[in-house]
């Protein structure tokens, strides 16, 4: 198991890439459930134990599965798909484990007149390369230059917020 973390790890630090990993469809159901688990957790204190919570996590899913395979598709690498979403699933668990402690003192520090300087000092810069880790992510797996897969990663942000607002944004 810790051969596996140390993978995503190098994935996230930028020594390695998608195609580095195997094409296992176990691994991508693994890495898609740890990923589904830590988005469940990150999610918790914005939309509590509901449907919401769970429809959210699955569109999530959807939308970054229906966005790689189409990009994948228009870029004729539909075979790089499954290492392609294992490395996105994992990497994205992997940083939102980092990002947990300082989602939960934010959660904490939500009452008025507290600073809350530090935890969200600290969630930016974990959202910041994440999209960094993305683009290198998308330049890999679509074979084009790092600028253009960050452009991808953030075109592909925004679209996710899009679609939550869209879709309802989470209860006040």
């Amino acid at each position: 198991m810790l051969a596996i973390i140390d993978f995503f790890l190098q994935i996230t630090l930028r020594r390695r890439g998608p195609e580095d990993l195997p094409d296992s469809r176990f691994l991508l159901l693994l890495s898609a459930l740890c990923y589904a688990l830590v988005q469940l957790f990150l999610a918790l204190p914005i939309y509590s134990l509901s449907l919401l919570l769970f429809r959210s996590i699955l569109i999530d899913i959807a939308l970054l599965c229906a966005c790689v395979w189409g990009l994948l598709w228009l870029t004729r690498h539909m075979s790089r798909s499954g290492q392609t979403l294992t490395a996105f699933f994992g990497t994205g668990a992997l940083l939102g484990v980092l990002m947990l402690p300082f989602n939960y003192w934010l959660d904490a520090l939500s009452a008025p007149g507290q600073p809350a300087l530090v935890p969200t000092a600290g969630l930016l810069a974990i959202v910041s390369w994440s999209l960094v880790v993305n683009g290198h992510i998308f330049s890999r797996a679509l074979s084009i230059p790092f600028v253009a897969g960050l452009m991808i990663s953030l075109a592909y942000f925004f679209l996710n917020y899009v679609v939550f607002w869209q879709l309802g944004p989470p209860p006040a």
